[in-house]
């Protein structure tokens, strides 16, 4: 493989990442424990747009046996002034990290241990900072364990410059253990 085509192949990886930073946004929460009021986030970066929608799925699981439901879960998402969420019970996404929020109604879910998705509708510009958010709801449970995947629609986010330059070093790097 000449060098030529191992930097063309770096560069042509970095497009795409900047090419797919036009697409809606997607983040994981793996195997989070969250007691009452707590709260975990993940940075999206700088994010832009207009937030048309929340797209959910997660598992659920009372972990402590208490009358929490899964639609007690909270997610949300902040540029740092503005945002929207969706779900919760006596806790607000605003009681978090403050700023104007939308109330986006409630997340689906029973008392029951299990799986649940869904979709709610926004429209709330986006930009700066991104923050995505996920939260047990109810002030007073003793505890959910919870597993989510959260789709922003609308939204824009641009990666960072470090992830593009990592990006190309690795091509770089693939290209000369081959030589």
């Amino acid at each position: 493989m000449s060098k030529r085509f191992v930097l063309t192949a770096a560069g042509a990886s970095a497009a795409a990442i900047c090419g797919g930073a036009a697409a809606d946004v997607t983040v994981s929460f793996l195997s989070t424990d969250l007691l009452g009021g707590e709260y975990t986030s993940i940075d999206m970066g700088a994010v832009s747009g207009v937030l048309t929608g929340i797209g959910y799925s997660y598992t659920w699981e009372n972990s402590t046996g208490d009358s929490s439901w899964a639609s007690d879960m909270l997610f949300g998402m902040s540029d740092g002034v503005s945002g929207a969420s969706i779900g919760g019970f006596n806790l607000s996404i605003g009681d978090i990290v403050g700023g104007t929020w939308n109330s986006g109604g409630g997340t689906s879910g029973s008392p029951s241990d299990g799986s649940y998705s869904g979709f709610t509708s926004f429209s709330q510009a986006m930009s700066g900072m991104g923050m995505a958010y996920m939260a047990n709801g109810w002030a007073t449970s003793a505890g959910t364990a919870t597993s989510a995947e959260l789709t922003f629609f609308g939204v824009n986010s641009v990666p960072a410059p470090g992830a593009l330059a990592l990006l190309g070093l690795a091509g770089l790097a693939g290209g000369r253990r081959r030589a």
